[in-house]
């Protein structure tokens, strides 16, 4: 009975959490199922349903927080949150492989040392996390440039590594960082707060039920009928990935629909956010941005490898040897984990 409520679970979390509901969000309602479950005593895909329905009927209860997520189930701030909290994880074996390179618990610091490491993990945050926030945001266009500012942050870094000056003026304590990596991850991952009201979502209860209405309405639709279908176009291409052509053929029917009936396009569509999630889901086809296709996965991982390789070469030229011994450590389980997908 216990092993096949579990088995229910993780197939049920695994859905939820397609749907953008993480895990700390879909424990309370995991707990419910569980005692409705017990309480039963028959099998639980007879008790609760499968655990796809069982994800959708919690997802069509939150019509607002879904309209907020893009195709992967995210948000702009939960994207800038994963890029956060990827740069706060790699500085913990950063500072392990620190220690054990100097042989002490301190990282000497030099000018060329420090600032080419910050603009090292300034630059992997912008590129990993800000596109996709960007497109989530409804700002497609936007998104490629991150792409640029990447790419320059990335040559200020090995300008940084080889023009600055590699005299040691300092250390800091390699046990800090470690910690302070360490209270990070656990920040960016901690429970979200509860409602004032401590109530949770019922799957049962429809769209009013929905908690997070009112925030995912946090800013106004435009006011501006031009700028509102504009708006409308931007999150059906960024958020919902529907091809741009497309996208600008269901904002002309929605012209012509509004057009048709006198109205404001805010009278008819009191959601925005909401109407584009409704034409998203009838359209059969989508088309995720080019940075999230196979080919730019992998040439994305080659280019990593390539970068972190320059940079432990020049690290070992300056004689950074904690720069180059975590570089090379980095490079060593990227080339592997490269290895292990390209199987």
């Amino acid at each position: 009975m216990t092993a096949g409520f579990e088995r229910w679970e993780l197939l049920a979390r695994t859905a939820l959490d397609d749907r953008g509901i993480g895990y700390h969000e879909a424990t309370p309602l995991i707990e419910q199922a569980r005692s409705d479950y017990e309480q039963s005593g028959a099998d639980p895909w007879e008790a609760l349903g499968s655990p796809t329905d069982f994800a959708a009927d919690v997802a069509a209860g939150q019509p607002a927080a879904q309209a907020s997520r893009d195709t992967q189930g995210k948000t702009a701030r939960d994207h800038l949150s994963d890029g956060a909290f990827g740069c706060a994880f790699l500085g913990v074996p950063v500072s392990l492989l620190a220690m054990w390179a100097n042989r002490g618990l301190t990282i000497p610091l030099t000018p060329a040392g420090t600032a080419g490491t910050l603009l090292s993990f300034l630059s992997l945050f912008t590129v990993v996390a800000v596109p996709n926030a960007l497109r989530a945001a409804g700002r497609p266009r936007l998104a490629p440039w991150a792409f640029v500012a990447g790419g320059a942050l990335v040559v200020a870094a090995a300008t940084a590594f080889t023009g600055l000056p590699k005299d040691r003026f300092g250390e800091i304590s390699a046990l800090g960082t470690l910690v302070v990596s360490l209270g990070l991850c656990w920040l960016l991952t901690r429970p979200a707060k509860p409602s004032k009201s401590g109530a949770l979502p019922d799957p049962a209860a429809g769209p009013a039920a929905d908690p997070t209405a009112s925030t995912a309405r946090r800013d106004a639709d435009p006011a501006d009928p031009d700028a509102w279908f504009r708006r409308l176009r931007a999150l059906l291409v960024g958020r919902f990935d529907v091809p741009p052509a497309r996208a600008a053929a269901l904002v002309g029917e929605a012209r012509a629909h509004v057009a048709a009936s006198g109205a404001r396009p805010q009278d008819e569509f009191p959601s925005l956010q909401q109407y584009a999630k409704e034409l998203a889901d009838g359209e059969p086809r989508r088309q995720p941005p080019w940075w999230r296709t196979p080919a730019a996965s992998r040439a994305g991982r080659i280019g990593m490898l390539v970068l972190l390789a320059v940079q432990v070469v020049i690290a070992v030229t300056g004689d950074d040897w904690w720069i180059a011994v975590t570089g090379t450590a980095l490079l060593l389980w990227l080339a592997t984990d490269f290895k292990r997908r390209a199987n």
